[in-house]
């Protein structure tokens, strides 16, 4: 069922110099209970996007409809109540340094008048949802940075959103924390059937948690659609260049050790294996050969975890008799693997 749909939205910024387009006729459609990513390189216009779903920003053309409802043209009591729905998480936390981590978490509700008791009911909620019991009277100085997001987080879900956007949430995160904080957001989507939007120029946050995801550049959306499929078969040069940084793997780097590879193992049929879903974790190797009397030589393996399944490839070097080899090849595809002959012996 879709939630947000923006609609041929442009968004131009007028300055004394020029203008400038940062969003430019995009199209997009964000089902309920997905997680949808904005990936970009700065510049390339996805802080504006998303901040046009909680109407911080309007469009100068197009329309966002959330609900069904065009948010610019909300006013007053409707627009506040609106806003309640989205909540926002941010790089930098945007905590109050003056409260505590049960104040700042508060803050929202003693906003919307809820009465205090209601307030610390809530918000003892969310400490315990984010795993911050215990510091409930800390303040933002006293917390690592995983748990000042965590507080962050806390605080966007006061008022029960339905909608939570993330302005590069992670990005001021070490590795391990931002995993931690990745997996906070997965596990809060799953319980609460949460719609999360999130903005990053980091592919592996992408991959980790995201459904869908749209590629920006230069205020356009050049490329969208299910995560699995962009990193299998990205089309626009800015996505491979993406998935490229997640794989730790250069083009030119790859290509050149592939090329090593053919001169080296001469023999034989150097193949590359595509996996997906179950089958990157089946011992489709083994059980070739073991059914076909086939060598076997790994010379390069890369398998990659998402949201919706393991995918990665695999370089082989199989050497046998050509008919036995024209049998594996088969066997391969007959068993759900795609396949790319590099190399004839």
């Amino acid at each position: 069922m879709s939630l947000i749909k923006l609609q041929n939205i442009t968004k131009k910024y007028q300055t004394k110099e020029k203008d400038v387009l940062a969003v430019d006729q995009v199209d997009l459609t964000i089902e309920t209970g997905e997680i949808y990513g904005i990936i970009g390189y700065s510049g390339a216009g996805k802080s504006s996007l998303i901040r046009l779903l909680n109407n911080l920003e309007t469009p100068t053309t197009g329309e966002v409809i959330i609900h069904d409802k065009n948010i610019s043209q909300l006013k007053g009591k409707e627009l506040r109540e609106f806003r309640k729905k989205i909540g926002m998480i941010f790089q930098h936390f945007n905590l109050l340094w003056s409260r505590t981590v049960m104040e700042n978490i508060m803050l929202p509700l003693e906003l919307s008048k809820v009465p205090k008791e209601k307030r610390q009911k809530r918000a003892q909620e969310l400490i315990e949802l984010v795993g911050l019991s215990g510091r409930e009277n800390a303040y933002p100085s006293e917390l690592s940075g995983g748990q000042k997001q965590r507080v962050g987080i806390a605080r966007a879900l006061a008022n029960e959103p339905e909608i939570l956007l993330c302005d590069e949430a992670t990005s001021a995160l070490d590795p391990q924390t931002t995993n931690e904080v990745l997996d906070l957001l997965l596990d809060i989507n799953k319980k609460l059937g949460l719609t999360i939007v999130l903005i990053t120029h980091e592919m592996n946050v992408i991959r980790k948690i995201c459904h869908k995801v749209a590629v920006m550049e230069q205020g356009k959306v050049v490329e969208s659609g299910e995560v699995l499929s962009l990193f299998r078969h990205p089309q626009h040069e800015v996505t491979e260049r993406f998935v490229r940084q997640d794989t730790l793997i250069d083009r030119e780097e790859n290509e050149e050790a592939v090329e090593y590879l053919l001169e080296a193992y001469p023999d034989g049929i150097i193949v590359r294996l595509l996996f997906e879903g179950e089958k990157a974790n089946e011992a489709i190797i083994s059980q070739a050969v073991r059914k076909l009397d086939v060598d076997v030589n790994v010379l390069q393996a890369n398998i990659k975890n998402s949201n919706q399944a393991s995918f990665g490839n695999m370089l082989i070097q199989l050497t046998g008799q050509q008919s036995v080899l024209d049998q594996c090849l088969i066997f391969f595809q007959e068993n759900g693997v795609e396949i790319e002959v590099m190399q004839h012996g």
